[in-house]
């Protein structure tokens, strides 16, 4: 009886560690695909198109331009420069900085998931 309950707890471990293990790389894969627009960073993080410009100037972060001139920001990036204490921002604290990209990634993959149930 003990070795069959401690198997079933086993087993029960191993399952819980598997779905750990696929949603981390999941979320590991999201920060490394994910772009936020220079509309989706002036919102997230209150910040001007200026702003944005110097980051790009001073390479502080990655970037590329769309094929119709628009430019993209590197979500890990960002999150990097966040975690590393590159990025300053007027009245705002670092924890408030990485906080918010944090937010804007989880209500993304929430209004994904809402859209995919409808």
């Amino acid at each position: 009886m003990e070795s069959s309950a401690y198997q079933d707890l086993i087993d029960r471990l191993n399952r819980i560690e598997q779905y750990v293990e696929r949603t981390t790389h999941l979320l590991q894969d999201i920060d490394d695909e994910l772009e936020m627009s220079t509309k989706d960073l002036i919102e997230t993080l209150n910040v001007s198109e200026s702003t944005l410009y110097r980051w790009r100037k001073k390479n502080l972060v990655r970037f590329r331009y769309t094929e119709s001139g628009d430019v993209r920001y590197f979500y890990k990036s960002l999150l990097i420069c966040a975690r590393c204490n590159r990025l300053r921002i007027s009245g705002m604290r670092n924890d408030e900085l990485l906080d918010r990209l944090l937010r804007y990634k989880d209500k993304l993959i929430l209004s994904s998931c809402l859209t995919s149930e409808r």
